[in-house]
């Protein structure tokens, strides 16, 4: 499996480009990771990606395809989208919500299969929520809504995960359980990710490659360490950090430490 986005180009009516000559790749079992400040553009960047918004110039390749020229039920068979958690109203058992995951591989009206229902029960487990199968949706916590997601995405046996804040909002347990799925789908699925996040040391921790969006078209793409740098993010984000390395049981592990405000750069 191979994703490019080929001379990407979007702003929506009679506005300004948010970006332009947007190019990048990704392979089997990568992970991108999409970082920038608030209003570059990063959610709007993953529903061009997807086609749910329709480049103005530019064009997404799957596998050699054109999405545009897909049936929008093919697109789904390939990728899945994991929008950002909201508030479930209707009491949908969790098994109920992950098999609607298999949409994209039913004909109009068909009822799911006893096959269906064995990989929404597989990717329940795969997600580490078997727990939760039976409890209603509507009673879930943030976190848990989450993995459901993920679950209801990894149903449909996609080759590309895209995920919009996947661990946003969510406290300090739940995001690293969030990371370690996503880099064991990747690593052991070959499922390509590409998330946003607000997180540089998310994407540092498991990102194969980053894309750092910035406003008036700015962005650079290219291997994670490459991007997210010191010297980017005083750019991209106008704050002054230091990224800091340490080793645990053999493991490197970056962070980046926030110093200040970029006094040069800021326009408040």
């Amino acid at each position: 499996m191979k994703l490019e986005v080929l001379s990407g180009e979007f702003g929506y009516a009679n506005q300004k480009n948010l970006f332009k000559n947007l190019s990048f790749t990704l392979k089997e079992g990568e992970i991108l990771a999409i970082v920038g400040p608030n209003g570059a553009g990063k959610t709007t960047l993953l529903k061009c990606i997807i086609s749910i918004l329709k480049w103005r110039s530019g064009k997404t390749v799957i596998n050699e395809k054109e999405l545009e020229s897909m049936k929008m039920a093919d697109v789904w068979k390939n990728i899945a989208y994991v929008p950002q958690s909201h508030e479930v109203v209707f009491a949908y058992t969790v098994l109920e919500m992950v098999l609607m995951g298999r949409a994209p591989h039913l004909s109009l009206f068909a009822m799911p299969s006893s096959r269906d229902l064995k990989i929404a029960k597989k990717s329940i487990e795969t997600i580490e929520i078997s727990h939760l199968a039976d409890k209603p949706c509507s009673e879930l916590s943030g976190g848990e809504m989450q993995l459901v997601l993920i679950a209801r995405a990894l149903a449909s046996e996609p080759d590309v995960l895209v995920l919009d804040e996947p661990e946003s909002h969510l406290d300090f347990k739940n995001q690293m359980l969030i990371l370690r799925i996503l880099e064991r789908l990747a690593k052991e699925n070959k499922i390509s990710c590409i998330i946003n996040t607000h997180y540089p040391d998310h994407a540092l921790r498991i990102a194969d490659k980053a894309l750092m969006l910035g406003k008036g078209q700015k962005h650079v793409f290219g291997k994670v360490d490459e991007v997210i740098t010191e010297q980017n993010l005083r750019n991209f984000f106008a704050v002054d950090v230091k990224i800091v390395s340490l080793i645990f049981e053999g493991m490197e592990i970056k962070t980046v430490v926030p110093i200040d405000f970029n006094k040069k750069i800021a326009n408040f």
